[in-house]
């Protein structure tokens, strides 16, 4: 009884695999989206990824599955809407905290299993010049905080699905901080 069980167990889960979004649409593309003669993004699949703490994110990135999925589950009570996760991915970065604990990236495939729901995902809000805190030296026109501000700000819209903060830096523009949200569309 136990092995029919969990025979069962993988075949569902097999099969959840197998039945995930394709990475391309178009002319010769493959049930996967992977092979394509002429073929397009499907908008179906999309890579997210996260960099903070291991007390934002969790010890190995559980916290950063747990908060997408409790997201998605309040915007599935308004609309239909079903999400795989696949080739999860964490990691360590330089950044030192005080405590001596590196931050850490965590990454996803996010899929979506219905074919007319797609993710939108775009940059909400620029911030140039942007310094870690008042104590920093340079040309400061904003402040981290601001957009961490900014990024709590664009999760208490309720169609989001996730937030997050993306570092750059220009010669003529500083560092820039961008705020970038992801929907269903």
């Amino acid at each position: 009884m136990k092995k029919t069980l969990a025979t069962l167990f993988s075949l569902m889960v097999l099969g959840n695999i197998a039945q995930a979004a394709p990475y391309y649409s178009g002319i010769g593309c493959n049930a996967e989206g992977t092979r394509c003669t002429f073929g397009k993004p499907s908008g179906r699949v999309l890579n997210w990824s996260q960099k903070g703490t291991v007390q934002e994110l969790g010890e190995k990135c559980e916290k950063f599955i747990e908060n997408i999925e409790a997201r998605k589950n309040e915007i599935a009570k308004s609309k239909k809407i079903e999400l795989k996760y696949k080739n999860f991915t964490y990691g360590f970065t330089r950044d030192v905290q005080a405590d001596g604990r590196a931050k850490i990236v965590c990454s996803v495939e996010l899929h979506s299993e219905l074919e007319d729901v797609k993710f939108d995902s775009r940059i909400t809000e620029k911030f140039f010049w942007v310094c870690d805190n008042k104590d920093s030296v340079g040309i400061c026109a904003h402040y981290m905080d601001e957009c961490e501000a900014s990024r709590q700000n664009a999760l208490r819209s309720s169609d989001v699905l996730d937030a997050k903060i993306q570092l750059g830096a220009s010669l003529l523009q500083g560092q820039i901080c961008e705020v970038v949200t992801v929907k269903f569309k």
